[in-house]
């Protein structure tokens, strides 16, 4: 790729040969005869070009086009540039090369914002759909607050395995005296009484919709669709540096936050039905909580 600087400011050009009918290009030019006046572009290549320089002539794949205040225009690679101009021209390849960056950026945004109906529309059919990621974050809400319609134990479980990323339902209890022989004489090692053992009640599908970097809500809402509206509504053309850096390096996420938004309502799926969170109930010991769970998985099945 080949940027210029024209007199429509800094301008993509295609072709070597369009640098070779610049005004005064030459190919082979002595860098003693010459000071520095301009950087007026930079190029990147898979082919190599030789450098301009008559000292080198060593092919290249990126370098800068410049003139001399004899007007002449040649190209040199950054080394040469650092060598021969010294000071120069690592203040002016610095300067030409955020400019570059600037325009890149500036066109990248411009280019963006024909796209924001498309990325909403999908982001509201996500939303929208039959137990889309509305319906998820609707109903994971009593699984993470327990003044929401769940026991409180359930919440606590379901916390424990978001910190440990782990998805085994297990319930602890008391070994009986044959439990206890039986693996002191497996092991040959006295246990200490009592001796709590646990079991495995089941594997839970989906926990990973509760890991708070699969949160819904921050994922489409704050994230989302707070910065494409902020988006819409800017003028591109009047940003500054650092702002158009940061907001490139934001669009650098969409595509992978509107991923992990429907792998969060993939994984949600998973969790809300009955059928994998009924283990549940073999960590509730009061009818009350059994009868308030059972009215939670109820609505699982009327919410959509």
């Amino acid at each position: 790729m080949i940027t210029l600087n024209s007199e429509r400011g800094l301008v993509d050009i295609a072709s070597w040969d369009d640098v070779l009918q610049l005004p005064g290009f030459r190919k082979d030019v002595d860098p003693s005869e010459h000071h520095l006046d301009a950087i007026i572009g930079r190029y990147m290549f898979r082919d190599k070009v030789n450098c301009g320089l008559s000292s080198c002539h060593q092919p290249h794949g990126r370098g800068y086009i410049v003139t001399t205040k004899a007007g002449v225009t040649t190209n040199i690679g950054k080394d040469c540039g650092r060598k021969h101009f010294g000071v120069d021209f690592e203040t002016i390849s610095r300067k030409f090369d955020r400019d570059v960056t600037e325009k890149q950026n500036r066109d990248r945004l411009n280019s963006f914002i024909f796209s924001i109906e498309e990325i909403e529309s999908r982001m509201k059919d996500l939303r929208s759909q039959p137990k889309g990621a509305d319906w998820v974050y609707k109903c994971t809400r009593p699984l993470v607050n327990a003044t929401k319609g769940c026991p409180e134990e359930v919440v606590r479980r379901l916390r424990a395995m978001v910190k440990t990323r782990g998805t085994s339902l297990s319930n602890e209890r008391e070994a009986s005296s044959s439990e206890i022989e039986q693996e002191e004489a497996r092991t040959g090692r006295t246990i200490k009484r009592p001796h709590v053992v646990t079991e495995h009640v089941a594997d839970i599908a989906g926990v990973q919709v509760l890991y708070p970097d699969n949160d819904i809500r921050a994922l489409l809402i704050d994230d989302l669709t707070t910065n494409l509206s902020k988006l819409s509504d800017t003028n591109v053309g009047t940003l500054t540096y650092s702002e158009l850096r940061n907001w490139t390096k934001w669009l650098d996420t969409v595509e992978r936050t509107l991923e992990r938004a429907q792998d969060a309502v993939g994984f949600g799926r998973q969790l809300l039905t009955p059928i994998n969170l009924e283990p549940f109930y073999s960590v509730l010991t009061s009818r009350d909580e059994k009868d308030m769970f059972r009215k939670f998985l109820n609505t699982l099945s009327t919410n959509n």
